[in-house]
């Protein structure tokens, strides 16, 4: 037990170096876009990038988590799954370039088509990245990997605000995510240690079949849930629209990046060796859910109240109608920050079968969800059914994630989710009392420090009463 806890906190460690310089970096780069490009600019991207996710896991075939999870696998699989990939990634690559222009068609608008080949290189090499990526993470090599990806976004930014301060408007976003992809390749194929040998072995793919085909099948049910509504938006709302939708997205993943892009890349590689000790993984896993609740729920509060200034302050005046949307859905960002985590105890416990059914059935809660939300006709009211079917949804993915991977009830969730509701009630009463009836300063920036201290200030109070804050500084000191 001591030794999982050890090797948890080394993982969350050099992992949170990574993302927590990774979401300051690409906060400062976005704050510098936003200014230079407009809304429409970020729409006409998102509308590409809705799609590239989806053409990367179609090329991935779940191989990845696979990978981390079969301890029988030598070189030569290896080399062959990577080999595999790479043909793949070629191939797919090519057809998104196509693809551009079935895009051109369905929107009216040609500029799709080179968008389109620019970012099919960003396929290529994500895809050719897979294999590397699963090898150093099985390693535990976490702190060569995020390091490393740090430094290479980093890069890919500065060239990417140098050509936005050029003029090249789109084309500046899509320079600035596929100069890290490219540099991203080649440095985890160094370090990853990955010997390509000759030959080919057809039965290192029948090795990771089972788990994933289950993982790629969750992976696609999951990709239409998260994008539909970007799809939609950009189709039936225009470029500028889904920019303002896409910004308030934005804005809700940086607490993913903070917290559960933190632990969950260390939860399976590590609790993968111990898959049939339900109890030890539970016990660990009531241990995280209580962290994530205890930052996420008054984080949701914080972000809704403070949705205007927060907005302003970061982007300017032309994000205005990013608000309302943000608003909706920062409400419930704790689901979001939760639900993150289950995918890496199902693959823990190797039961990815009912984590593609749970994708299956959560798919269906999301999309009809949207397309109610599309119906009702603008983004706010898109945002607000959303947040509705994200809440339904979270109490239906925990109780399949309880019931058939954890051997136990929802109750097991919703006791540890509680307390963090009742200590988030006094902060927020006290900031909304402040914005209500206090002398507000003219400076969003200023509204922000001063909201900020009066949330965190009787937060940390309550915490303190209740002895959550010592449970706090105990897991980032010891993983107790």
């Amino acid at each position: 037990m001591q030794e999982i806890k050890k090797q948890l906190k080394t993982g969350v460690v050099f992992t949170a170096i990574g993302q927590y310089a990774g979401v300051v970096s690409n906060l400062l780069v976005s704050m510098v876009l936003s200014r230079i490009l407009s809304p429409t600019d970020y729409g006409t991207l998102n509308i590409v990038l809705v799609f590239l996710p989806f053409f990367q896991m179609i090329s991935e075939l779940g191989v990845g988590p696979a990978i981390i999870q079969n301890r029988d696998l030598d070189d030569l699989d290896l080399s062959s799954l990577f080999k595999m990939l790479t043909v793949v990634s070629l191939l797919i690559g090519c057809f998104f370039g196509f693809f551009g222009f079935g895009l051109s068609w369905f929107y009216g608008k040609t500029i799709y088509i080179p968008i389109a080949w620019l970012l099919s290189i960003n396929i290529i090499f994500s895809i050719m990245s897979v294999v590397p990526v699963a090898i150093l993470t099985k390693n535990q090599q976490f702190k060569i990997l995020n390091l490393s990806g740090l430094m290479n976004y980093i890069i890919g930014s500065v060239i990417g605000i140098i050509s936005a301060l050029s003029g090249l408007g789109v084309y500046a976003l899509i320079i600035g995510s596929t100069v890290p992809a490219i540099l991203n390749f080649f440095c985890y194929f160094r370090l990853s240690g990955l010997h390509v040998l000759s030959g080919y072995n057809k039965k290192s793919f029948l090795k990771v079949r089972h788990f994933s085909s289950n993982q790629f099948g969750f992976g696609l049910v999951n990709y239409f849930s998260r994008n539909l509504d970007n799809i939609m938006v950009g189709k039936f709302f225009g470029a500028a629209a889904l920019g303002s939708y896409g910004k308030s997205y934005q804005m809700l993943t940086y607490p993913n990046s903070i917290l559960t892009d933190v632990i969950t890349p260390v939860i399976q590689p590590i609790l993968a060796q111990h898959q049939e000790d339900i109890e030890l993984i539970k016990n660990i896993y009531s241990k995280v859910l209580r962290l994530l609740f205890l930052v996420g729920v008054p984080l949701s509060f914080f972000l809704c109240i403070n949705a205007s200034p927060l907005i302003a302050f970061l982007f300017g005046g032309q994000w205005d109608s990013a608000i309302a949307p943000f608003k909706f859905l920062s409400l419930v960002v704790w689901t979001q920050i939760a639900g993150s985590t289950i995918g890496s105890i199902f693959q823990a416990r190797n039961e990815t079968k009912y984590l593609f059914r749970t994708g299956i059935i959560s798919t269906v809660i999301i999309v009809l969800g949207i397309i109610a939300g599309i119906i009702l006709g603008d983004i706010a009211k898109l945002a607000f059914v959303l947040s509705i079917a994200f809440l339904i949804n979270f109490l239906f993915t925990f109780w399949m994630l309880t019931h058939f991977a954890l051997k136990t009830n929802l109750w097991f969730v919703i006791k540890i989710l509680i307390k963090p509701f009742l200590l988030s009630i006094l902060p927020t009463a006290a900031s909304l009392s402040w914005i209500i009836f206090g002398k507000n300063p003219s400076s969003n920036f200023f509204q922000l420090v001063i909201n900020t201290l009066i949330f965190g200030i009787v937060f940390l109070i309550e915490t303190w009463r209740t002895g959550d804050i010592k449970f706090v500084m105990n897991f980032i000191k010891r993983n107790d």
